[in-house]
């Protein structure tokens, strides 16, 4: 895997803090990448199929609900 130096730098000294592995870092990484990515998509996925059934919220009502908010 290629990597800049200044990235792979930090990656190294994490190792040696956290007195773990390169390998094993970048494992943890990318299972934390993949499992945010499933999470997302399932979300996505849900969003889309909500706004096909129509359970959308107006624009007018999100604008209204911001300015509350800013006010409080």
């Amino acid at each position: 895997m290629h990597m800049t130096s200044e990235t792979e730098a930090k990656l190294n000294e994490l190792a040696e803090r956290t007195h773990r592995g390169k390998e094993e870092l970048l494992e943890e990484a990318v299972n934390h990448l993949i499992a945010y990515n499933e999470w997302f998509e399932r979300k996505v996925k849900n969003s889309l199929a909500a706004v096909e059934r129509g359970e959308t919220v107006p624009d007018e009502d999100v604008r209204a609900w911001i300015e509350q908010r800013e006010r409080s």
